[in-house]
């Protein structure tokens, strides 16, 4: 039985890692009941089971495998997933909070056409398609201020 447990934790633990990078498959607002974490439950489990199987009783094999198999899942999702999931949720930004923020032209933005600007946010260097907002010429090396975001184009301005 014990066996079984392990190959199915094993098995699940890949599939779910996989299918993980397709599909957002979450337990939603009971992360306990992530497919991650129950795989990994079950393979815990599993090989506690196997081992403890040969120097132990039924009864307390499964309730010593079912505990470990309960912790490491806990401690997996605590120290391991949740800051994972942590630091990619606070890695994007909001453009539209970047609206009078300071920027440099990196390539030159003809009149009335397009060019390419660049700026610092939350310790990252963005670059992005630009435009005057006053159709005017801006030359490369001068500072803008990004006045609005239209079709994911920076309309900006000359910096005083």
């Amino acid at each position: 039985m014990y066996v079984i447990l392990f190959g199915v934790g094993a098995g699940f633990i890949f599939i779910s890692f996989f299918l993980d990078t397709f599909v957002d498959v979450d337990g939603g607002f009971i992360s306990i009941l992530q497919p991650k974490l129950i795989a990994i439950f079950l393979a815990v489990m599993g090989g506690f089971g196997i081992i403890l199987s040969s120097h132990f009783g039924t009864v307390i094999t499964l309730i010593i495998s079912v505990l470990c198999g309960l912790l490491i899942a806990v401690l997996i999702n605590r120290l391991v997933i949740k800051p994972l999931y942590k630091a990619q949720n606070t890695s994007t930004f909001d453009k539209q909070a970047t609206i009078g923020t300071q920027a440099k032209v990196i390539s030159p933005i003809p009149q009335g056409g397009y060019g390419k600007i660049r700026y610092s946010v939350s310790g990252s260097v963005v670059t992005g398609p630009a435009k005057s907002q006053d159709g005017g010429e801006i030359k490369v090396g001068e500072n803008v201020s990004i006045m609005h975001i239209k079709d994911s184009t920076y309309l900006v301005k000359k910096s005083n």
